[in-house]
């Protein structure tokens, strides 16, 4: 039975059709929105593709049945190394969506629960062989990698949909403020209840709930405008001059 099982694994017949299918599905994912597809990637697999046709060529020459099987072998690790990464395109097309929602509805944060799901299933399968020559841990390599890159795939994210103008607002911050308060086990409860009138006096005036937007507005786009605003003012001398 086993004998049988591996005859027809090691078929080269069936590793070429294998290599069909796997080659017109990820051509066929390219068009998927959701991935970030580059030239490396299609580089790369058409030199996958090309490594399997000269061990089909070399197959079909070789009288040897001993290269045969070398052959045969070849385009099973090939077939296995696209399947590997169609997985991958799979994950971080489950990944990028979850970011996109995110971008869309800020204020769910169950949203942030899902980002990370799936961005911790992609980078731990894509990190998966580096971590096992790292030089630490392979389980904190991963978590690692996948806390950084999520974390900076978010922070881009929110910046591309616009999201952190919403989310750097004055009430934002007030509530915030109000969540660490409340958090706080060794805060006296006379002293929360001092700071939380405090925080509702300064919040409580249109006024200055407008400029505090505008401030941290300006804060996210402009910063050296709000250190540096002789800089601005002698920067626009300069362009503006004949």
């Amino acid at each position: 039975m086993s004998q049988a099982i591996g005859n027809i694994i090691f078929s080269a017949y069936l590793q070429m059709i294998v290599l069909i299918f796997l080659a017109v599905y990820f051509f066929s994912r390219r068009r998927d929105p959701r991935l970030i597809t580059t030239g490396v990637n299609l580089l790369r697999t058409v030199i996958m593709i090309a490594i399997f046709v000269y061990f089909v060529l070399f197959w079909a020459s070789s009288v040897n049945p001993s290269m045969r099987g070398a052959s045969v072998f070849g385009m099973l690790v090939i077939n296995l190394y696209m399947l590997y990464y169609l997985f991958l395109n799979r994950l971080e097309a489950d990944y990028r969506s979850a970011l996109v929602t995110l971008g869309r509805e800020p204020q769910k944060h169950e949203l942030m629960h899902e980002v990370w799901r799936t961005g911790k299933k992609f980078f731990y399968a894509d990190y998966f062989f580096s971590s096992l020559y790292s030089g630490h841990s392979p389980w904190s390599f991963l978590h690692d990698m996948a806390a950084d890159r999520v974390r900076d795939d978010v922070r881009y994210t929110l910046k591309q949909h616009g999201t952190e103008k919403r989310l750097t607002t004055l009430p934002v911050m007030v509530a915030y403020l109000r969540n660490l308060i409340d958090c706080d086990r060794e805060m006296p409860q006379d002293f929360k209840d001092v700071i939380d009138k405090a925080i509702e006096q300064f919040a409580g005036h249109p006024w200055i709930e407008e400029n505090v937007n505008n401030f941290l507005a300006l804060a996210i786009e402009a910063p050296e405008d709000l250190h540096y605003p002789e800089w601005k003012e002698s920067w626009e001398k300069c362009i503006t001059s004949p």
